[in-house]
């Protein structure tokens, strides 16, 4: 049986629950049973709709030491072959201590310290990782690094035909979107002629205060379609023309679906991947959202994308080049592996 230790909550993005979702449904698929732990009940939704097991610990997400005697016993009592740790609150002590009575695969963004762990996973858009790999080079770790093990769900596996896109922009921000990125760039959306005949599907994350705000604007402008608690986002990414989101997972996920995509970042974790995006001209990179009137310029860049289809070729090619939608079949790889 394999673990993940990973939360969900007004704090901590639901990216962190999703990719883990699908690495073990990758798991899952190939005869491995797998079981969450979290810290509290929140977004376990998501699971239950996945049918897939859970326990809540019932401890302080921001202080994860304090759960490593719980932890232990979870790891005796379910005999983890594995366990995949996804957050940002943990220690190298916190890993360390677990490391002993399971492996551990740590899901490595931040790339900040040394761990003493089975194995890393660091797929983020780096400009070098051999400084990554050299910091481990005589550590018993094994490393998973580069876009190639980036954990995609299976709908982002790549399709024998590309279907024909349809006048529409995709927006989505992530669970939060703290600084209400959504509104301000709907309302800007809605003040330029280029956009008239334009769609917009804005996915509303399940923990975003703006929501009421956003309903009320979607009944004053029918082209607004508000989804929330979405199952099926290749199938948007692969029908609208072209796409403005935050950082993390969800760029990789339109890069395989080849959507020309204007990002941003609201969060110092995001900063590198959306930087890095634009400096490869895979996508176009706005800014920081916590910097005054980024809104604008994404705004400015989705028109630059909707007025020139030869441009939107071009990123949608780069897109689908950098990322092939197979890292999660090379990460449940490892972890089928028993140690």
């Amino acid at each position: 049986m394999i673990g993940f230790r990973v939360d969900a909550n007004e704090k901590i993005a639901t990216g962190h629950l999703m990719r883990c979702i699908a690495i073990a449904a990758e798991c899952r698929r190939r005869g491995e049973e797998c079981l969450f732990l979290m810290a509290e009940e929140k977004e376990a939704s998501r699971l239950k709709d996945r049918k897939i097991p859970y326990r809540v610990l019932h401890t302080q997400w921001d202080d994860m030491e304090s759960e490593i005697p719980a932890m232990k016993k979870v790891v005796e009592q379910e005999k983890l072959d594995w366990l995949v740790v996804d957050s940002y609150q943990v220690t190298a002590c916190y890993l360390a201590s677990l490391n002993r009575c399971v492996p551990v695969l740590y899901i490595d963004d931040m790339a900040e310290e040394k761990y003493q762990v089975s194995a890393l996973l660091h797929y983020g858009l780096c400009p070098d990782l051999t400084a990554y790999r050299e910091r481990y080079r005589n550590a018993d770790t094994e490393i998973l690094a580069g876009v190639e093990f980036i954990p995609l769900r299976e709908e982002f596996l790549p399709e024998e035909s590309r279907q024909e896109r349809e006048k529409s922009i995709l927006i989505t921000t992530g669970g939060t979107d703290p600084y209400d990125m959504t509104g301000k760039i709907l309302l800007h959306c809605l003040e330029q002629e280029a956009f008239l005949g334009y769609q917009f599907h804005v996915i509303v994350g399940s923990m975003n205060q703006n929501e009421e705000s956003l309903q009320n604007l979607a009944l004053q402008h029918s082209r607004i379609q508000l989804h929330k608690n979405v199952l099926n986002m290749s199938e948007y990414m692969r029908r609208c023309e072209v796409a403005v989101s935050a950082g993390g997972t969800t760029l990789f996920e339109l890069c395989a679906c080849g959507i020309p995509t204007v990002c941003f970042s609201f969060a110092d974790n995001q900063l590198e991947g959306t930087r890095e995006m634009g400096k490869r001209n895979v996508m176009q990179y706005a800014g920081d959202a916590r910097q005054a009137e980024v809104d604008k310029k994404v705004v400015e860049q989705l028109l630059f994308f909707v007025q020139n289809r030869e441009a939107r070729e071009v990123y949608a090619d780069r897109m689908t080049k950098l990322v092939d939608g197979c890292g999660t079949s090379r990460i449940a790889a490892l972890l089928m592996r028993k140690q």
